[in-house]
C-alpha cells in the first residue's frame, strides 16, 4: 500500500490580489494603447461601487480578470475568470471551483450583459 495521498501533497498556487485602482489603471492602459477593454473597465468600476472593495479580490493574468473572495487568490480554486473579447464583442466567464477539475461554469455573453451576468453570478455563488 502506498503512503502517497494526493490530498495531503496538494500545494495551492496562489496570487496576491492587486489594489482595485491598479487593476482599473491596467485595463484603461490596454484600452488606450492596445485593444478595447472599456467594458472590463466599466465592470471593475461597478464592482468597486456595488461590492465592498475588501469583499471581492482580483488580479490579472495577461488580460484576464481573475476574481475571488479569497485572499490570497488560489488560481485554480474558487475563482471566476472574466475576459472581454473585443473582436466578437463577447464576455467569457469561467468559474473554477476545485483544483484538478475543469471549469465548473463556462459561459459567453454579448457585450451589454456583462455587468448583469457578473451580478447574477455573485448572487448564485453566494459571494
Amino acid at each position: 500500500m502506498s503512503r502517497f495521498e494526493p490530498k495531503n501533497s496538494y500545494t495551492p498556487l496562489t496570487a496576491s490580489p492587486l489594489p482595485w485602482p491598479d487593476i482599473e489603471a491596467f485595463y484603461v492602459s490596454l484600452t488606450e494603447t492596445a485593444f478595447d477593454q472599456q467594458p472590463i473597465v466599466d465592470l471593475i468600476r461597478h464592482i468597486r461601487l456595488a461590492y465592498a472593495e475588501g469583499r471581492i479580490h482580483a488580479t490579472t493574468s495577461m488580460h484576464t480578470l481573475v476574481v475571488s473572495v479569497n485572499n490570497p487568490i488560489e488560481l485554480n480554486r474558487e475563482n471566476l475568470r472574466v475576459d472581454y473579447h473585443f473582436g466578437s464583442r463577447e464576455w467569457a466567464f469561467g468559474y473554477f471551483s476545485k483544483p484538478f477539475k475543469p471549469a465548473e461554469f463556462v459561459r459567453r455573453y454579448p457585450k451589454p450583459l456583462g455587468i448583469e451576468k457578473f451580478d447574477s453570478f455573485v448572487t448564485m455563488i453566494g459571494w
